[in-house]
């Protein structure tokens, strides 16, 4: 059994959320900092983390996959997170990363020079998996990356819903979900560098940039656990 074939085999054990987004959105930079943020704060729950790139370009030919523990014993569980290719050749590859998930990271790229790339993405997303996002089997979240950039070269939270509009999604999934988590991959990165630097962590206190790429992650976790809680006992 290859690595990548162990690693979907493994993530039938747990739950699984993954990153969706068009290329360069920031998926693996998302994930990376989780990886990396949980690895500082709880390294015994940190299990393993694949990448495979294009060495020349440093983009996601196939997945990439970080895998977490929760809890202990036998009433711990594991959760997997992947990212899917953004490229157009990577179309079916992305209908295998997401077979099986609990749920989904919605990565948008905030420049406004991306508008028709998410929005293809959002509309291929919603084609596949528009029925289990609507009706909440699947839980979402959405993180709008890249606000570092000049606000005039950037769209806003309250942009979203009219690029859904043009993507073709339902205004049903206005319901599904609270709301869209503004977040800079880039100000994050440089936050854990210099609190790393100076030799200051705090898990209770972590800087805002590191939160809010946390939050929908942790979010998502949570909605996933209380549906399995509440579904009946066989």
């Amino acid at each position: 059994m290859s690595q990548e074939e162990l690693v979907f085999e493994e993530s039938q054990q747990g739950i699984k959320i993954v990153f969706w987004g068009p290329t360069l959105a920031g998926k693996t930079t998302a994930l990376s900092l989780f990886h990396a943020i949980k690895k500082k704060e709880d390294p015994e729950s940190v299990y393993n983390f694949l990448k495979l790139e294009d060495k020349a370009t440093e983009r996601t030919i196939g997945f990439d996959q970080a895998t977490f523990g929760l809890g202990t014993g036998s009433k711990g569980f594991k959760y997997h997170l992947f990212t899917t290719p953004g490229q157009d050749r990577f179309k079916s590859m992305r209908k295998i990363v997401i077979n099986g998930l609990h749920g989904m990271i919605v990565v948008i790229d905030s420049e406004k020079a991306r508008w028709e790339e998410n929005k293809v993405s959002l509309k291929e997303l919603f084609d596949i998996l528009g029925d289990k996002l609507y009706s909440r089997e699947v839980k979402m979240a959405i993180m709008l990356n890249k606000m570092d950039l000049p606000v005039d070269t950037r769209i806003s939270a309250a942009d979203v819903g009219r690029l859904m509009i043009e993507a073709g999604v339902s205004d049903k999934l206005r319901d599904t979900f609270a709301s869209t988590f503004e977040v800079s991959c880039l100000e994050a990165l440089n936050a854990l560098k210099e609190a790393w630097s100076r030799g200051e962590w705090n898990p209770k206190n972590r800087p805002q940039p590191v939160q809010r790429i946390i939050q929908p992650i942790q979010m998502v976790i949570r909605d996933i656990l209380v549906s399995e809680l509440q579904k009946p006992s066989q």
